[in-house]
């Protein structure tokens, strides 16, 4: 086979002609090929200038090479491509490296709150007539509080209460209830004097609500001796009378229309051959005077303490060193002096109307 054949063989060979085109008779240029392949290259020659040739008609035969180039091309490009879209999607070993969650445990913040306690509701009992000890155990067992007005004696006697019986109210309520002391005015036995005192006797009423003044009950008081002089005695008494019965002579029954606020009021007290002048400042004057049974009680007090020392006969009383002025508080005119026969007499007068 000689070699422009074998050529074509292998040009045949290598780029078949696509299926149902017609065959071709013509053969490349073999001797222009084995020609320009025998020629030495010649690098000191100057290149030869070649006439044109002209462009020998296509063939089929030159188009499957030129196929093949181009769809190694694309498959290359598809490549490629495939390999980007590889390499931006997200890698299954990314997941397997996935660090586990991390878990944190917070203890539970428990907050103890106060219970709340719903009051109940109860209805008020009937408390009149019962004692103060007896209403108190009562109201405790339904839930409810005491206030007790003038007095907190037990023997006390409720006369009226605040809310009325039978109103619902809730519990741990305060029920207000007034009493009246039961007068059993039974003073304790006086304290022995000790060196330097003396006991004396101060009168006050006892649990005294009508128009007419008690008998008075006496109590005892430990004051200075001073000598034992009846104008200390005298002194003494007053003053003890104007500081009002002790709380504890109150809760028993004992009344009295002085207290702390007249426990001032004595500015001077003289006794001249049984002639007694006291002398009162304007703390004298308490709310009770303004009304008869008030100026009646008033007076019975003060004259039965001061008579009561056998050195006095007579009492004037004078307000700011003025025995005028102390008429005029009972709507008096002029001076005003009290014998010890006056006294006697209002004594038995009030006797009689008490037995009446």
């Amino acid at each position: 086979m000689s070699d422009i054949d074998r050529i074509y063989r292998l040009f045949a060979e290598a780029n078949p002609a696509p299926p149902g085109s017609p065959p071709e008779s013509e053969r490349p240029d073999a001797e222009a090929i084995l020609g320009e392949q025998r020629k030495p290259v010649m690098l000191t020659q100057e290149p030869r200038t070649s006439e044109p040739q002209p462009e020998p008609p296509r063939s089929w035969r030159w188009r499957g090479p030129i196929i093949a180039v181009t769809t190694f091309v694309a498959v290359a490009l598809l490549g490629i491509a495939a390999l980007l879209v590889v390499n931006n999607e997200p890698s299954d070993m990314a997941d397997d490296t996935t660090l586990p969650p991390v878990t944190t445990t917070v203890p539970p913040v428990t907050t103890t709150l106060p219970p709340v306690v719903i009051p109940g509701v109860v209805s008020v009992p009937d408390l009149l007539g019962m004692t103060l000890a007896d209403a108190r155990a009562l109201l405790s067992e339904n839930g409810l509080d005491v206030v007790a007005l003038p007095s907190e004696a037990d023997s006390a006697i409720v006369v009226a209460q605040e809310p009325a019986a039978g109103i619902e109210v809730d519990k741990g309520s305060v029920v207000t209830v007034d009493v009246q002391v039961v007068p059993t005015c039974n003073p304790p036995d006086p304290l022995a004097p000790g060196i330097g005192e003396v006991t004396i006797t101060i009168f006050f009423e006892c649990g005294n609500d009508g128009v007419v003044p008690t008998p008075g009950i006496g109590v005892a008081r430990l004051v200075p001796e001073q000598g034992g002089e009846a104008i200390d005695r005298i002194e003494w008494t007053l003053r003890s009378m104007l500081a009002g019965p002790t709380d504890d002579e109150r809760a028993i029954g004992i009344v009295s229309g002085f207290d702390a606020t007249t426990a001032e009021a004595l500015d001077s007290v003289t006794l001249t051959d049984g002639r007694l002048v006291v002398d009162f400042n304007d703390t004298i004057i308490v709310n009770n005077m303004g009304t008869a049974t008030g100026m009646v009680q008033f007076n019975a007090e003060l004259h039965r303490n001061v008579f009561q020392h056998p050195e006095v006969d007579s009492v004037e009383f004078h307000l700011n060193g003025d025995c005028a002025a102390w008429s005029a508080l009972f709507e008096a005119d002029g001076c005003r002096t009290v014998t010890r026969a006056d006294w006697d007499q209002d004594l038995a007068e009030w006797e009689d109307a008490r037995n009446q």
